[in-house]
């Protein structure tokens, strides 16, 4: 297919730009490339692309392989905004079947990357309280923990919210929240609140811990994309360390106040079944907001939590730990490609939400437990336990699209 100069550049603006928006939404760079070579070939061009958290590599041309037309830029990391996803691919949708013209989709594309993502106070605070108390109760039957790691949660989330976007604070945040969760745990137990500190620390950071990255990074490195997936992997066991010594640093300066310091240690209590499924609700309301899901794919987030969580609480059981991770993430990976398939919607809006629940499973927790309080250091054998949950989750994740694939990429 022939095109004039000008019509080459207004494509080849409107791959770069939709790439540059996917990015700010969170998608992968594995669902990137891959969405972004069917538009390209969608708009009668050819195209090549290699995507990583921080830089974008485009390539074009029209018939000449040689004769290219190359773009490369610096992106930052984003955060999720899987509304904006869903509006996004809604609209190359419209594109593909001629519902909509090739300059109004290239206008409201730019209307998508340019407008701020909606940021609601007053819900996200919510979502915070109810985040860090959800976790707390999956884990302890102590109400107390589930009140302090509300409390603690919110907040962070205020200090996330009016210090995270200054560029210079930028890098020290993870361990700014680490210690100050790790503070005031440490003084709520010391001066007896009656609550379990490492479980209130662990719920209170939990949606800091980049347990998704690294999900993702895995993910990325079994599909061949060493690149992106070990830029992934090396962010996120930063952060881990970040936490690592932000909670060390609030737990040393409370024993050091203390009269009496005191060692934490993590005691998993068995939860009823009557509070584990409401706390589930929960968590997938607040993560819903804290992603900026749409409001009517809320219930089938919370469809999604369950198929995860109960999919690995009975792999769990019957199997052991690994075999449940493997089962959960199975599950929830074909609930979302099913989805995805009769919604003709992307797989990521319950994907993620699944996935996270997956990650915080008590035995998981307990890993993450020895790594924030100081018990091990990387590498250990809980860091080879680990490695391998994780490894379950991807080959559940592998099997899933195998078995019933997603008509979309994202």
């Amino acid at each position: 297919m022939s095109h004039s100069s000008e019509d080459y550049r207004l494509r080849t603006r409107f791959i770069i730009k939709l790439g540059r928006a996917l990015h700010r939404c969170g998608a992968n760079s594995v669902r990137i490339e891959e969405h972004l070579g069917n538009v390209t070939e969608m708009l009668g061009l050819h195209g090549s692309f290699l995507v990583s958290p921080t830089t974008f590599t485009y390539i074009f041309w029209l018939d000449d392989e040689l004769d290219q037309f190359t773009h490369i830029e610096r992106t930052e990391l984003s955060d999720y905004d899987l509304g904006r996803l869903w509006t996004i691919d809604q609209l190359v949708e419209d594109m593909e079947g001629g519902h909509v013209d090739f300059e109004s989709g290239l206008q409201e594309l730019e209307k998508l990357g340019q407008s701020p993502p909606p940021t609601p106070f007053l819900e996200n605070t919510l979502a915070s309280l109810v985040t860090g108390g959800a976790f707390a109760t999956l884990l302890s039957a102590n109400p107390l923990d589930a009140i302090a790691a509300s409390l603690i949660s919110f907040l962070l989330f205020l200090i996330d919210h009016f210090t995270g976007s200054k560029k210079g604070f930028k890098p020290a945040l993870a361990i700014t929240l680490a210690f100050t969760a790790g503070v005031l745990a440490m003084m709520f137990s010391t001066f007896g609140a009656g609550i379990n500190a490492p479980i209130v620390i662990l719920a209170s950071i939990i949606i800091h811990i980049p347990g998704l990255a690294l999900t993702v990074a895995l993910e990325e490195i079994s599909h061949g994309h060493l690149i992106s997936g070990c830029s992934r992997l090396v962010d996120g066991l930063m952060t881990l360390l970040k936490l690592f010594f932000g909670t060390l640093a609030g737990i040393a300066v409370v024993n050091f106040l203390s009269p009496v310091p005191s060692e934490p240690s993590l005691l998993l209590s068995p939860v009823p079944d009557w509070r584990i499924w409401p706390a589930l609700i929960g968590l997938a309301i607040s993560l819903g907001i804290a992603f900026k899901i749409p409001r009517d794919k809320w219930a089938l987030g919370v469809v999604s939590v369950f198929i995860a969580f109960g999919a690995a609480k009975l792999g769990g059981h019957l199997f052991g730990m690994y075999a449940g991770m493997f089962l959960g993430a199975l599950s929830v990976g074909l609930f979302s490609n099913l989805f995805a398939r009769f919604t003709n919607g992307p797989c990521s809006i319950l994907l993620i939400q699944g996935i996270i629940v997956l990650v915080p499973g008590s035995k998981v927790y307990s890993i993450l437990n020895h790594w924030v309080s100081g018990e091990a250091i990387l590498p250990s054998e809980s860091g080879g336990r680990a490695l391998i949950a994780f490894v379950a989750l991807i080959s559940g994740l592998i099997f899933s699209n195998a078995l019933a694939p997603a008509k979309k990429t994202l």
